[in-house]
């Protein structure tokens, strides 16, 4: 009998606290990124060559190695030799002056370093929804229109999307974790950005020469912002920084004279602001 008067005292203990934990609980946490990146040490089973395209073949998958045709426009296969292309290679385009617009295939994962740099007519590309990787300096110096990241996309590389001419807005997708610095150096045609809500840092230089940059607002997830990110941005307005920023390099704002920054008083943004002459406002303020 006493045994049942604990019981029930215990559940009407509980029912009692449930709102009040209800309201005290944390935010969901995102799920992790989960990737599945490219087979490591396959051997390479042969090369081959498909209309142009050079693909070395592996075990499990085929890599796009080169293209030595002179198309403006491309559809790169799915397959080759029996497998899935799953990469791009190192400079597999590099330096290619005639090619405007590339489709990729379907089950693409990742696209190697120096991959379409210095692709100065490539206007458009037509990404797949698997990819996952952009490596380092894949599409600088190339003349994108738009930018249209899949939603696949877990990371990008250093200086990837560098001196890019053409595309005027950057939206970062929702699975990117990883950015290298001097991602979007010098696209002086970049006027607005849309970061995500898993970032937890913004590289060095990340925006250095944006000169059509406008205005912009750092998520709440992000604690560090990296040196002169936005140096260099002539034409910034706005810079929107939480509190949970808690680090801020140097030379963030250097060259960027019309900038107002949007932050809490007591901040890491107001106290570097204050060291550095930045003018700024509190949120009720703007």
């Amino acid at each position: 009998m006493k045994k049942r008067k604990i019981t029930v005292f215990a559940l009407i203990f509980t029912a009692l606290m449930l709102p009040l934990t209800a309201g005290c609980a944390a935010e969901p946490k995102l799920e992790p990124v989960v990737t599945l990146g490219i087979p490591e040490k396959e051997k390479l089973v042969e090369t081959i060559k498909i209309n142009d395209f050079v693909f070395n073949i592996y075990n499990s998958y085929a890599e796009l190695a080169g293209y030595e045709g002179d198309d403006t426009e491309l559809i790169i296969p799915k397959e080759a030799g029996g497998k899935d292309v799953l990469k791009i290679g190192e400079k597999a385009f590099w330096g290619n002056k005639t090619l405007k617009s590339v489709k990729l295939p379907e089950n693409l994962r990742y696209i190697d370093r120096f991959a379409f740099q210095k692709c100065t007519s490539l206007e458009i590309v037509e990404f797949n929804q698997r990819l996952e990787t952009i490596d380092d300096y894949a599409f600088a110096e190339t003349a994108l229109t738009e930018l249209k990241l899949p939603v696949s996309l877990a990371s990008i590389g250093k200086y990837s999307f560098s001196h890019c001419v053409g595309f005027k807005e950057l939206v970062i997708p929702s699975r990117v974790i990883s950015i290298g610095k001097y991602a979007f150096y010098g696209n002086t045609t970049l006027e607005s950005v849309t970061l995500n809500q898993r970032l937890e840092k913004l590289p060095e230089r990340m925006f250095y020469n944006c000169t059509s940059l406008k205005n912009v607002e750092i998520p709440k997830n992000v604690t560090e912002i990296g040196e002169y990110s936005f140096a260099g941005c002539t034409s910034l307005e706005t810079v929107i920084i939480p509190k949970e920023v808690q680090k801020v390099g140097e030379g963030l704002f250097h060259g960027s004279p019309n900038v107002t920054v949007v932050t809490p008083e007591g901040s890491a943004a107001a106290k570097f602001c204050d060291k550095n002459g930045v003018r700024w406002v509190k949120p009720d303020d703007k």
